[in-house]
């Protein structure tokens, strides 16, 4: 008996640290993802402007090969959306349409605050 209060003990100090040291993100990890201090300073204001209608579940999605050429950027989210998959997916598919005519390598990635 002590042995497992001491195991399930163990298991929430764990957990509990992770949640908050910062390395927990709001992602379904199904898709890779960048940190919002990474991104180019013009894809934080969009992300800034658009950040009050996530709600819980909206996603936003980027691809940039340039982090001063508005013409290497894109930047795309999906909002009002009730699964935070499906929003994640709509990004990405939104992401890579747009990345393609501006000829764009890197890969779209949901932005993680």
């Amino acid at each position: 008996m002590k042995t497992v209060f001491k195991c399930i003990s163990m298991i929430g100090i764990v957990l509990f640290s992770f949640n908050t040291s910062g390395v927990y993100a709001k992602t379904s990890g199904t898709y890779p993802i960048v940190h919002y201090r990474e991104v180019p300073a013009p894809i934080q204001e969009l992300y800034n402007r658009n950040e009050p209608d996530l709600g819980d579940v909206g996603s936003c999605a980027t691809a940039f090969d340039s982090l001063s050429d508005d013409d290497k950027m894109v930047f795309t989210c999906s909002i009002y959306i009730k699964i935070l998959a499906e929003g994640e997916r709509r990004a990405i598919k939104r992401c890579e349409e747009m990345k393609q005519p501006k000829n764009i390598k890197a890969a779209c990635r949901i932005i993680s605050k």
